[in-house]
């Protein structure tokens, strides 16, 4: 009989168009992009609700068979007190983990949330080392990216490994920023000198006018508190409230790409993702190049949260012969693989990463990268397959931390080294000899790492282990 695997996320398919940009909308994608992997291991459930979780396996484990729940959520968030054997799925980007609680929450020790599970498995090498260091070497945790790699295979995607910068066609249904149609200049920033108003002359008041002014304050203040109280109650019709303008709706668009087309994929909501640095340095190198385009996608629900903020960075950049395309709006699986196949290169800028799944897909389409080396970056990203940034370690706090105490490190980009690798890789797209050898080469580098057959044999082994526990068996003391 084959193992019932449950999964779940704060997130579902209901929500998940609305919660983009929102604290871990990322989990969502992160499970669905596991469930190939799981179906090989035994039969998989999504849950909506704890309460399945449970009714789920006694069910199942009544009959005999193994059940296991994999949370896709952070620590924190994983649920406590489950019959059900429970494993945290999390990703986390810093190289220490939270061993303090605050706000009420004793979950945000993850001492006490590891001990609950006795299992977990994180996304990165140096995510699970955070853990064995607190935890124990003898700690059982698995570092397993998504498996991401056959998504980006067969005859569909055939033609997106092959360099093309010639023009094609980008179709989606949202909103676009295009910088050229913008008249973006510095003068806007700045509004023109105002004619001072004249003063009004001030005459004075006749002193009876005053008297009077005053007695009606003073009678008005009596009135309310003395009077006021005692009459009796009045309803008063509700005032209208003002109409809300409608939101601007999604229309579908078309967008014609040439040349070397840069992409990333982020949120800008998050400050982690150093997207200022991303787009100015873009701007720094390629002023005068026309056929540079950096194509950035925003995975926020409210284009308003920084619109001002990107309009505002473009015209103080101004005027480049460059080319800037924000694309705001849900891309269906198909228009992704379109903006995947009509990119040469992916860039990231993140000052710290707990996976990067848009960099793993367009690696895996044999799209060579622009990034730093760090955090869970380490684990697939060098030279071979990406032109790297330079970084350097940086004093910050963990990203759920009410306190913003300094407990970790994040990696502060050189911005210099970032504009050095957007010059280079755009003279390797020039040269199809030298980018065919890096798209190879980033092709092989995620097949041995994120494919299906590498996670789900390890993932395997992993899962095998913690079931074959005794039920019941007891979960690791405490110790604070």
């Amino acid at each position: 009989m084959d193992t019932l695997i449950l999964i779940g996320s704060k997130i579902s398919q209901d929500t998940i168009h609305s919660s983009l940009g929102k604290p871990e909308y990322s989990y969502y994608f992160l499970m669905k992009e596991f469930v190939p992997a799981l179906l090989r291991l035994g039969s998989v459930i999504e849950v909506k609700s704890l309460d399945e979780v449970d009714a789920l396996y006694d069910q199942h484990s009544a009959q005999g068979r193994k059940v296991v729940f994999l949370s896709f959520s952070p620590p924190q968030q994983t649920p406590e007190g489950l019959r059900c054997p429970t494993v945290p799925v999390f990703a986390w980007e810093f190289d220490s983990i939270p061993t303090e609680a605050w706000g009420d929450e004793p979950r945000n020790d993850w001492r006490r949330v590891f001990s609950g599970s006795g299992a977990a498995l994180t996304l990165s090498r140096e995510a699970a080392d955070a853990v064995k260091a607190v935890m124990g070497e003898d700690y059982p945790i698995v570092a397993l990216p998504a498996p991401v790699w056959d998504r980006f295979q067969g005859e569909s995607m055939a033609d997106a490994r092959r360099l093309n910068l010639s023009e094609r066609m980008l179709r989606f249904t949202g909103h676009v920023i295009d910088s050229p149609y913008l008249g973006l200049s510095a003068d806007c920033l700045v509004l023109p000198p105002q004619p001072e108003p004249a003063p009004e002359p001030v005459t004075a008041a006749p002193r009876s006018s005053v008297r009077w002014l005053t007695t009606k304050a003073l009678f008005k203040g009596w009135w309310a508190e003395a009077v006021v109280p005692f009459l009796p109650s009045r309803q008063e019709p509700p005032e209208a409230e003002p109409p809300v303008p409608p939101a601007p709706q999604a229309e579908p668009r078309q967008v014609e790409l040439r040349g070397v087309v840069y992409t990333t994929v982020l949120n800008p909501g998050d400050h982690r993702k150093n997207w200022i640095d991303m787009i100015s340095a873009f701007c720094w190198a390629f002023h005068d190049v026309a056929d540079a385009t950096l194509v950035v996608k925003m995975t926020h629900h409210d284009l308003e949260s920084y619109r001002v903020m990107l309009m505002t960075l473009l015209s103080r950049l101004a005027p480049f012969q460059c080319r800037i395309v924000v694309i705001h709006g849900f891309l269906e699986d198909e228009e992704y693989r379109d903006l995947v196949r009509h990119s040469t290169y992916y860039v990231n800028t993140s000052v710290c990463e707990g996976l990067c799944l848009p960099l793993m897909e367009f690696l895996s389409c044999g799209k060579p990268g622009i990034g730093p080396r760090h955090t869970a970056m380490l684990d697939y990203l060098d030279e071979d397959v990406a032109f790297i940034v330079g970084s350097a370690p940086q004093p910050a706090s963990w990203p759920h931390d009410s306190r913003a105490l300094l407990r970790a490190y994040l990696h502060r980009l050189n911005w210099e080294s970032l504009v050095t690798a957007y010059r280079e890789s755009y003279a390797t797209a020039k040269r199809p000899v030298d980018y065919r050898r890096m798209s190879e080469a980033a092709e092989r580098r995620m097949r041995e790492y994120c494919s299906v057959e590498q996670v789900s044999g390890r993932l395997g082994e992993f899962l095998d282990d913690q079931l074959a526990a005794a039920p019941g068996a007891a979960k690791r003391s405490l110790v604070l």
